[in-house]
C-alpha cells in the first residue's frame, strides 16, 4: 500500500510537469505569434531567419577626437581578429572607411580598404591588417588652437555609406554625436536615404558607440551633458524608425571597463560579421532575443 501511494504520488508529479511544460510551450508560441503581428522589429527578423550568409561588409570608424583612443585600439584588434575568419573565402568583400579626418563633409572620409578577402594569411597581414593597424585618432590641421575639436561628419557618412551600400551590412564605430561646425555646408539627420537603405530589409546598420569623450578644456560637466544629450536624440530617432519597419538597426554600448571591452567587442562583431554557419544560426536567433527584450521593455 505504501508503494502503491510513492508511486501515486511520483505519477502525479511527472503529470503536474508535464502539463506545466506544455502550458509554458503554448504560451511561448503565443507570444511570438502575437509578437509577430505587433512587434514590426520581431516581425522582420524572424522572416529574415532564412537570410542567406551575408558576404559584403562595410565598417565605418569614427576617428575625430571624440573617441577614446583606448576605444579605437580595442575595436581595431577585434575587427582584425573577425575579418581573418574570411581568409580564402572568395566570396566575401569587406570596405572599411574612416571618417572624422580634416576637412569637411565628404573630404573628411576616407576609404583605407576596399577588398575581396585575401587568399593567404600574408596578403591578408599586407593588405588588410597593416593598414587598420595603421588608423589613428585624426590630429589637427597645423596653425589651428590646440583646443578645438576636429569635426565629426556622422551625417555626410551615413548619408553617403546608405546611398552606395543598399542591402548591404553597414558596421560603424561612432559616439554617435554630429558635429560639422565651421564647415559651410551642414548636414541634417539623413532621413530619407536611411528609409530607402531600409527598403532592403537584408541591409542592417550596426552601431557600437562608446560614452562621447573631450580631451582638453572642452572636457567640462556642461559639454559632456549636451553630447550624451545628442547621443541619446540620436538612438531614441533611429529605434523609432526602425520600430515602424523602416530599417534594421541595432546598438552596443561599448562598456567603459578595459579590461571588459575587447571581451565585448569580440563577442558583437561576431554576432555582427558572423563567419561560419553556426556564427550565422546564433546571430538571427540573438537578435530575436534581443527584440524580445526591447519590445518588453517598451
Amino acid at each position: 500500500m505504501i508503494k502503491y501511494s510513492s508511486y501515486r504520488k511520483k505519477s502525479l508529479f511527472k503529470t503536474r510537469g508535464f502539463d506545466i511544460c506544455c502550458f509554458l510551450f503554448v504560451a511561448l508560441i503565443i507570444s511570438i505569434i502575437a509578437l509577430y503581428f505587433t512587434n514590426k522589429d520581431f516581425a522582420i527578423e524572424l522572416r529574415q531567419a532564412q537570410q542567406p550568409k551575408p558576404n559584403l561588409f562595410y565598417i565605418g570608424i569614427d576617428v575625430s577626437q571624440t573617441i577614446k583612443p583606448g576605444v579605437l585600439a580595442d575595436f581595431k584588434d577585434a575587427l582584425i581578429l573577425r575579418l581573418k575568419n574570411f581568409t580564402g573565402e572568395k566570396k566575401v568583400s569587406y570596405h572599411v572607411s574612416l571618417f572624422g579626418s580634416p576637412g569637411c563633409g565628404k573630404e573628411a572620409i576616407v576609404d583605407i580598404v576596399s577588398t575581396q578577402s585575401p587568399e593567404d594569411p600574408s596578403s591578408f597581414s599586407r593588405r588588410v591588417e597593416k593598414r587598420i593597424k595603421q588608423i589613428s585618432i585624426a590630429r589637427k590641421v597645423k596653425g589651428e588652437e590646440d583646443t578645438k575639436p576636429l569635426t565629426t561628419p556622422l551625417f555626410c557618412f551615413l548619408e553617403k555609406i546608405l546611398t552606395e551600400r543598399i542591402g548591404g551590412r553597414v558596421i560603424i564605430l561612432s559616439d554617435l554625436v554630429n558635429d560639422d561646425r565651421g564647415c559651410q555646408k551642414q548636414y541634417s539627420f539623413p532621413l530619407k536615404e536611411i528609409t530607402k537603405f531600409g527598403i532592403n530589409k537584408e541591409g542592417q546598420i550596426i552601431f557600437f558607440y562608446p560614452k562621447p569623450h573631450f580631451p582638453g578644456r572642452y572636457n567640462t560637466p556642461d559639454i559632456y551633458k549636451k553630447l550624451i544629450s545628442k547621443q541619446e536624440d540620436f538612438i531614441k530617432e533611429m529605434r523609432k524608425l526602425s520600430s515602424k519597419g523602416k530599417g534594421r538597426v541595432f546598438f552596443y554600448y561599448i562598456p567603459d571597463n578595459p579590461q571588459k571591452r575587447l571581451p565585448f567587442l569580440r563577442s558583437k562583431l561576431q554576432n555582427s560579421i558572423p563567419a561560419t554557419t553556426f556564427e550565422v544560426i546564433w546571430e538571427r536567433v540573438s537578435k530575436m532575443i534581443d527584440t524580445i527584450i526591447c519590445a518588453v521593455r517598451g
